[in-house]
């Protein structure tokens, strides 16, 4: 009795980027949940300081909004658009065979991660805005650089070890 057939590479890649795809539309949704309810309870604090003739709570909740607005933005369209930039930017694979499509499919793997876990950090940071605190957008900067260095090794340091190691 023969088992299931044995996917390629390229089916499992496409099967673990699915999954990624619908976490990063779970993520994204939560984003925006929270962002909308951080911008109504900023939108609260302004007109209860505007009742109480407070200005500094005005200032204080329109400063807010706008970073919540921000940060919102920029994980909702600039995760996305720095996966393809990055994705775009990378050399061809100059391995062979298996290597190179090995080298290729680990970059878009880490690239579909980098794209969560910037979203992740974005998401932390609204969540952070949105509760008055100081938004620690770095850490979001710091994964995305960390991504673009993965991609990198994993699509070029993979055919070159192959090479080193004779198997081309």
């Amino acid at each position: 009795m023969a088992g299931p057939p044995i996917a390629s590479m390229a089916e499992v890649t496409d099967l673990i980027l699915a999954v990624l795809r619908q976490a990063w539309l779970a993520l994204a949704g939560a984003l925006v949940a929270v962002a909308a309810l951080a911008l109504l309870s900023q939108t609260l604090r302004a007109a209860a300081g505007t009742a109480l003739a407070a200005r500094f709570w005005v200032w204080q909740a329109l400063s807010g909004g706008m970073a919540v607005l921000i940060l919102t933005i920029f994980g909702l369209l600039g995760a996305p658009a720095l996966a393809r930039a990055v994705q775009g930017a990378l050399p061809a694979s100059g391995g062979c065979g298996p290597v190179a499509d090995l080298g290729a499919l680990a970059a878009a793997l880490i690239a579909a991660l980098a794209v969560l876990r910037l979203l992740r950090a974005t998401f932390i940071a609204v969540v952070w805005a949105a509760s008055g605190g100081s938004a620690p957008l770095s850490a979001a900067l710091l994964e995305a650089a960390e991504a673009v260095f993965g991609m990198l090794l994993a699509a070029a340091a993979s055919p070159l070890a192959a090479h080193f190691l004779g198997a081309c």
